[in-house]
């Protein structure tokens, strides 16, 4: 790399990358002087919404719960029997055992939440509505020390229009006893109701051959749809599945239709440099054939150049008359075959080492010690910024040895920054300052969170996986300076995170797929991964305590490069939430066989627990929402961090 090394040093570089996936390089550190004088500027401590923490001060006590009992949200033991959960009939299992049933009241976030009442004390005809505070349009939903929107730079201020959009629909809707809304009810007329417009098309089609016209949830899925994956169903003649044990209609086809969407990307699998290069260029066999023999300079030459206006033929002659550069260790191992010498790259992390380093929901903080060292052993001067979603507080709760890792960062010069949301990077005032700065962003088997009822890939609850993957891509635009790596560790079987949602989302932003890694064969894969809840207090992973249906050989690492191109980007893609109205008509997960006062009650907190999810928030010490940047799995295998 240049201006980091001497001339032998990148050779011996070179040579390992080439040689070796395994253990450092020969060469332990990079000018003597260098290191010395980036270390004195840049030596930071870690700090939290500007408020440092003493890491030596003593932890309070921390109460085991009891396997199969059920404690309230002060910690005190209920009396009430727990539920019986149903089996997966995907093969997944729930991630959170039943005596560790969550709660969703009992918590109150900075920002105003709307207060759960119940239908039983209201009069006839009464509505339950939402005590949400207006606010302005342009008001964001906001935590402790959040920017407003006027103090995000302006350039920014797109970057958390989908959260925006989001917390004004969940502040704004509201449920009644007869399911319509007050205004509805007050006005007998009946010209005057206003119910949803009809599905149209292929959807109005399928909704009729189906029989799903009362199917609330069903209806749901298809109006999110794209028209032409709906017909696409209608050109297979498929149809969901009737038979008692089945999934739910409405799951069976939102399945269905996300599969239809995943065979517009690339497998969820391993994808090498030239096949993720074939599919975004739209190369045809013969292409992908002659790109498959060519040397690691020419290959490179082609992929770096290629933007659809010039033949690859042209390219390749130009490539011939290019002369590698000795101090670039990208031109290292020039004559050695193309395929196998880029290979080497994403999977030994040999990333820029002046440019900063962001990891992002790192619970436990063992991956970004790892990198910490990695970066360290290759001589890199560029620092990391560690962060986690959950406060300090909540990790010593979980994390005996937390001071003592976070103390080992900071002697390594690396920042480490606490109750970090990497879908509202914009608004958090510690990141001020660090546009276009990092060169490398790493988000570890992301999730959502799991809501208690619902498995992750139900849609009533998907849509925050969704969204997570593309509020993500879309704040880092601002971070990540040109030709920056992004990479995304998930299961390629996950069904709340899935390998589409980060594929689609990277796309829509800009960021390029050039490989899909195996997590066991990637550099970084040794740190000692965690489920990133309250479980971790008792257990951890690699104690043995795996998922039974994931399997480490379905990890990937989905690699990305940032490649602006100075336009405006398409607005971000965000899935809305089903109505509460959806909600209480419904049959679905944990509303079945619920009386109407209780499913009301139901909707409300897992109302409140949407709401949340907007704001970034931590909901409770149940560690329910702990996972919106929490990089468990919680519905695949070894779905840990």
């Amino acid at each position: 790399h240049e201006g980091t090394a001497s001339t032998l040093q990148r050779q011996l570089w070179a040579n390992w990358a080439w040689s070796s996936f395994e253990g450092p390089p020969p060469i332990q550190q990079a000018s003597a002087n260098t290191v010395e004088s980036f270390g004195q500027q840049q030596a930071l401590q870690s700090r939290d919404n500007g408020r440092r923490y003493n890491y030596e001060e003593e932890e309070e006590e921390v109460v085991e719960p009891v396997p199969g009992r059920r404690y309230n949200n002060a910690g005190q033991e209920d009396d009430q029997p727990l539920p019986d959960e149903p089996d997966a009939e995907d093969g997944f299992e729930d991630p959170v055992p039943a005596a560790e049933e969550l709660g969703y009241d009992g918590f109150r976030d900075d920002a105003e939440q709307e207060e759960v009442v119940d239908p039983d004390s209201l009069e006839g005809g009464e509505d339950i509505v939402s005590e949400v505070e207006e606010e302005e349009d342009d008001d964001l939903p906001r935590r402790e020390d959040d920017l407003a929107l006027e103090e995000v730079p302006e350039e920014m201020r797109e970057s958390v229009e989908g959260n925006m959009e989001l917390k004004r629909i969940l502040s704004t809707d509201s449920m009644t006893v007869s399911g319509t809304s007050k205004r509805r009810r007050q006005n007998s007329d009946d010209s005057l109701q206003t119910p949803k417009q009809p599905l149209e098309g292929a959807k109005a089609e399928v909704t009729v051959k189906w029989r799903l016209e009362n199917d609330v949830a069903s209806r749901y899925v298809l109006e999110s749809a794209e028209m032409e994956d709906v017909e696409r169903l209608l050109e297979l003649n498929w149809m969901p599945a009737r038979h008692e044990g089945q999934k739910s209609a409405a799951e069976q086809i939102s399945e269905r239709l996300i599969r239809q969407r995943e065979t517009k990307c690339p497998p969820g699998t391993g994808v090498d440099v030239v096949l993720a290069f074939k599919h975004r260029s739209k190369l045809g066999a013969e292409e992908e054939k002659t790109l498959r023999e060519l040397c690691h300079k020419d290959l490179r030459h082609v992929i770096t150049h290629y933007d659809g206006t010039r033949p690859i033929d042209d390219l390749l002659n130009e490539a011939g008359m290019v002369m590698p550069e000795e101090d670039k260790t990208t031109d290292a191992a020039p004559q050695k075959p193309g395929l196998k010498a880029l290979s080497r790259f994403n999977r030994l992390e040999l990333i820029d080492p002046i440019a900063d380093a962001l990891v992002v929901g790192d619970a436990n903080l063992t991956f970004s010690t790892l990198l910490a060292q990695h970066r360290e052993g290759l001589g890199h001067v560029g620092r990391i910024v560690a962060t986690t979603f959950e406060t300090i507080e909540t990790l010593r709760e979980r994390y005996p040895e937390i001071d003592s890792t976070v103390k080992d960062l900071e002697d390594k010069s690396a920042e480490v920054l606490h109750n970090v949301d990497c879908t509202r990077l914009a608004v958090d005032p510690r990141f001020l300052g660090m546009t276009g700065k990092f060169g490398a962003v790493y988000y570890n088997f992301p999730h959502a969170g799991v809501v208690k009822g619902f498995f992750d890939g139900h849609p009533f609850v998907r849509w925050r996986h969704e969204n997570l993957m593309h509020l993500f891509f879309r704040a880092l635009r601002c971070f990540v300076k040109p030709d920056g790596t992004v990479k995304v560790s998930s299961n390629s079987n996950a069904t709340g995170v899935r390998f589409s949602d980060i594929m689609m989302a990277a796309s829509s932003n800009e960021f390029l797929h050039v490989e899909t890694v195996p997590f066991l064969e990637w550099q970084l894969r040794t740190y000692r991964r965690s489920y990133g809840d309250r479980r971790d207090e008792r257990r951890r992973p690699d104690d043995g305590d795996i998922y039974r249906s994931q399997r480490a050989h379905s990890d990937m690492v989905y690699c990305f490069r940032y490649a602006p191109t100075g336009s405006t980007p398409p607005k971000s893609t965000i899935r809305y939430p089903p109505s509460k109205t959806d909600l209480l008509t419904s049959n679905e997960g944990r509303f079945k066989g619920l009386s109407e006062a209780a499913r009301r009650r139901q909707i409300e907190d897992l109302w409140n627990l949407f709401l949340t999810y907007v704001q970034g928030s931590m909901l409770d010490e149940n560690g329910m929402g702990r996972a919106i940047n929490a990089d468990v799995l919680p519905d695949a295998a070894a779905a840990v961090r």
